[in-house]
């Protein structure tokens, strides 16, 4: 059965929590670069993250299938938490391949990409802190939505010209396979995040 009994702003909160999970993500997986020693212990703490963003989500399906009165359509709910869980997914697939490759070493790339994405993470924690009274802050979310796409923008020239640098014939075989993989995943992120804030503006438009 339907309940209609309120408008049940805790949506906005699910998304703020997993904003937040997927910033705290971002710095983990920057301090696992900077100091590959603690990989193991960050990358346990980025699994165990990820995990609790994912029930989070499941909740929030759960609960826009016998909610009938939402905030915002419950089909922009579901869009914003699910692509929001695939930047947290994309994540934790960056972090784990460090392991799976043995990584003993950071590239300057990799440091400079993640960097970034810690930046973009931090940029979502607010808007979705913001997206509880839209109206009043149209103005913040579309700029720092642009911001976004800026950033993903920065990262997509490092990740070009790092590219470029694996395959200019000087490099060991392996490093140019886990570096391409690796980055690429790290490159996809912020493609994610980017994507995430394409919605963000769509749904600012709507309702502002």
């Amino acid at each position: 059965m339907f309940n209609i009994s309120n408008k049940h702003e805790e949506f906005f909160d699910y998304l703020i929590s997993n904003a937040e999970i997927f910033h705290k993500g971002a710095l983990l997986a920057q301090g696992a670069l900077k100091d590959l020693s603690k990989l193991d212990q960050h990358l346990q703490e980025v699994i165990d993250l990820e995990h609790k963003a994912d029930a989070t989500n499941a909740e929030v399906i759960r609960k826009l299938s016998v909610i009938f009165i939402t905030p915002i359509d419950r089909e922009d709910f579901y869009r914003l938490s699910c692509q929001l869980e695939s930047c947290i997914d994309h994540l934790q697939g960056a972090i784990t391949r460090l392991d799976t490759y043995h990584i003993s070493q950071p590239s300057q790339a990799s440091m400079d990409i993640m960097d970034k994405i810690v930046l973009m993470s931090g940029e979502l924690k607010e808007i979705f802190a913001l997206l509880k009274d839209i109206s009043r802050n149209e103005g913040q979310l579309l700029e720092r939505a642009e911001r976004l796409s800026r950033q993903e923008s920065d990262v997509d020239k490092l990740y070009r010209k790092e590219i470029s640098r694996l395959f200019d014939g000087t490099q060991d075989l392996f490093d140019v396979i886990r570096w391409k993989d690796i980055l690429g995943t790290m490159e996809d992120t912020a493609d994610e995040v980017e994507d995430l804030g394409d919605i963000i503006k769509e749904v600012t438009m709507k309702y502002a």
